[in-house]
């Protein structure tokens, strides 16, 4: 007999084991995409003090969003976002800060701020749709700079899809 003890792999393991190589089998069905689902923040404002805050991708625009900005820099994109309302607000305080902002095909964007030697531009909007997405700025600005980038806006850092 011998002394040494001998390991078994349990049959279960070996089994997943098993499983792993067939599932780099070209001949076996591959699962479709996998959904995911959108970030949800859990707060309704942004902060940017001295800094630059982000948001992008997927992720759910509530209805009523802040955005402060004291030097800093916010920057929104909107472009594959999931909106909880189809009329959004964006409510801005901004002291020498920025607010760049990507918005989808068809938007009409609506500035209602109050700005003191602070610039609003809006860049390459597409005509809006009816019924479309409708996205209302509001707040103080105080040498500060808000840019609204349209679909047709071509950037050099975000280049537009299924163009070359």
């Amino acid at each position: 007999m011998n002394d040494e003890p001998q390991f078994r792999q349990p049959r279960h393991a070996a089994r997943s084991i098993q499983d792993v190589h067939h599932a780099d089998d070209p001949a076996l069905p591959k699962p479709g995409y996998q959904a995911n689902l959108p970030t949800q923040y859990s707060t309704n404002s942004l902060s940017a003090i001295l800094s630059t805050k982000n948001r992008d991708g997927a992720w759910m625009v509530p209805p009523n969003l802040s955005a402060t900005s004291v030097m800093g820099t916010i920057k929104l994109d909107l472009r594959e976002a999931v909106f909880e309302s189809r009329d959004i607000s964006i409510d801005l305080n901004s002291f020498m800060g920025d607010l760049k902002l990507w918005v989808p095909e068809g938007t009409l964007v609506v500035d209602e701020t109050r700005a003191f030697a602070s610039d609003v531009k809006l860049k390459k909007l597409s005509p809006p749709q009816p019924g479309g997405l409708k996205i209302t700025l509001t707040g103080d600005l105080i040498l500060g700079t808000v840019i609204v980038y349209g679909s047709n806006h071509r950037s050099w850092s975000k280049p537009r899809r299924g163009k070359n």
